[in-house]
């Protein structure tokens, strides 16, 4: 029997584990190191279905890939027996099984890879109430270190004791309480991954122009992290847990969530007017060749309207406003006319003119700092919810992504190493998407080479980390996008 100090020492370890499948190969490799066993295999219970979904394996002679499958929970099969009676099954040769049993041994797996099963030791995985979680199978007692097949099973295979079943009975009250809980926090982890998804989607469809890029930044940084943390030579410093690779993926799934707040108007601005100014704007000019028709003004004062007109199109398309339709803007702004009412008139408002001269883009000073503001956003929004321990620096590394090492960036300007690797990663991430997002009505998909090559000149300036630029380009990391 397993003794006093032995029974907490296991206890403590499965209770600690929490990632169900680091849990799952703890429990099997103990037990089996416990009992002898040269093999084993967890099932879980799933209620829903009345199913045994095959979870993990291990086998000491054998190193064959692992595949879950399902199966139902009825007395057909070993595993479900035990599932249904939650009794403890001691079978000496499951090739000479007791004709009172109504399962057959499925020896399909034997066939197929030359192993040979021949006792086994069966016992129900329950809750403190009773209640199914798993069925845990121990394949062949060992009687000596050599791998098992069909030539070898009988110098290598023993029975499993009654004391093994006492011992595997012992056990399978802890197991059930460790197990629980690991499947417990997988779900609300998968819930948890569910809502930052749903997040995610509702983020990018406030603006379906850009649709899709927190799902690819969050493809490339993940992309980026993983290669760095796999590379010992070029960051041999640089390793990042499970627990961190998921805090970083979160930080990612996370990082425009401050767009929620934004307003639609300027999320959505395409052209450097708003829908429905230029439908006013033409009606106007439409109204002045009307009035100068009446009042028998020449045709050139109609054809220069025309022409001041299409100035207004160009400058309304968020390119570089050059001095020619910078010019004609002017000539608009200072255009007046009489109604035949005898009420002023302007061909340009000075609120339209001040759209129209955007130098560049489509958004003014204030607009853009209204779409600055949503990093700041995302972390005020963020830092109220109550991460746990693991995930407590999501909502810095999600509002770290237009941090500059060069301290010029936002919303809070930190500067050198301020600015956290996962953070400077993100932050290549983001730009590159954003260079080489699909065509907008704003701007057309900048080739990778170009776009790498601006990643270059950024880092040169002290703008992107330079190692981590080079190691993206190098090691052609970009690709992950064309995969997906």
């Amino acid at each position: 029997m397993i003794s006093d100090n032995s029974f907490i020492e296991l206890a403590y370890t499965f209770v600690r584990i929490r990632n169900l499948d680091e849990l799952l190969d703890t429990v099997l490799g103990s037990i089996r190191n416990m009992l002898s066993a040269d093999a084993g295999s967890i099932f879980i219970y799933d209620e829903e279905n009345d199913e045994l979904i095959f979870s993990y394996t291990q086998n000491d002679s054998l190193d064959l890939p692992f595949k879950k499958f399902r199966m139902k929970a009825n007395e057909q099969s070993i595993a479900g027996f035990c599932a249904v009676r939650k009794e403890i099954l001691r079978l000496d040769d499951v090739y000479d099984l007791d004709p009172k049993f109504p399962f057959r041994f499925n020896q399909s797996f034997d066939d197929m890879s030359g192993y040979c099963t021949r006792s086994m030791l069966v016992f129900p995985i329950t809750d403190i109430s009773g209640g199914l979680i798993g069925v845990l199978q121990l394949i062949n007692k060992r009687k000596k270190n050599v791998p098992v097949n069909k030539d070898t099973a009988d110098e290598a295979v023993g029975v499993f004791t009654v004391e093994d079943a006492h011992t595997a009975h012992s056990l399978s009250g802890i197991i059930g309480m460790a197990l629980e809980n690991a499947l417990l926090y997988d779900s609300i982890e998968a819930m948890w991954e569910g809502f930052i998804q749903a997040c995610m989607t509702a983020i990018d469809s406030r603006d379906p122009v850009t649709g899709g890029h927190s799902e690819r930044v969050t493809s490339l940084t993940m992309a980026i992290a993983e290669a760095m943390s796999d590379d010992d030579e070029t960051f041999p410093d640089f390793v990042l847990t499970p627990a961190q690779l998921r805090s970083l993926k979160y930080s990612c799934m996370l990082h425009d969530f401050g767009k929620l707040v934004i307003s639609e108007n300027v999320l959505q601005k395409a052209d450097k007017l708003y829908p429905g100014m230029m439908d006013v704007i033409k009606y106007r000019f439409a109204m002045a060749k009307a009035v100068a028709k009446a009042e028998g003004k020449p045709q050139s004062v109609t054809d220069e309207l025309n022409t001041l007109l299409e100035k207004v199109y160009m400058a309304n398309i968020p390119t570089v406003l050059d001095a020619d339709t910078s010019e004609g803007l002017d000539r608009c702004l200072h255009y007046f006319f009489e109604d035949t009412e005898g009420h002023t008139h302007q061909l340009l408002t000075e609120k339209e003119y001040s759209y129209l001269s955007i130098k560049r883009g489509s958004l003014t000073d204030s607009e853009r700092d209204v779409i600055m503001s949503h990093v700041r956003h995302t972390y005020e929004f963020l830092k109220k919810i109550p991460w746990t321990k693991e995930l407590k620096q999501v909502p810095e590394v999600a509002a770290m992504h237009h941090e500059r090492i060069s301290g010029n960036g936002y919303p809070f300007g930190l500067k050198g190493e301020e600015v956290v690797i996962p953070g400077r990663i993100m932050a290549i991430a983001d730009i590159y998407d954003a260079l080489t997002a699909q065509d907008r009505p704003y701007k057309k998909a900048m080739p990778v080479e170009k776009a790498c090559a601006i990643l270059i000149e950024e880092a040169e300036r002290n703008v992107l980390d330079i190692d981590i630029v080079q190691f993206f380009i190098k090691n052609e990391i970009y690709k992950c996008l064309d995969r997906r």
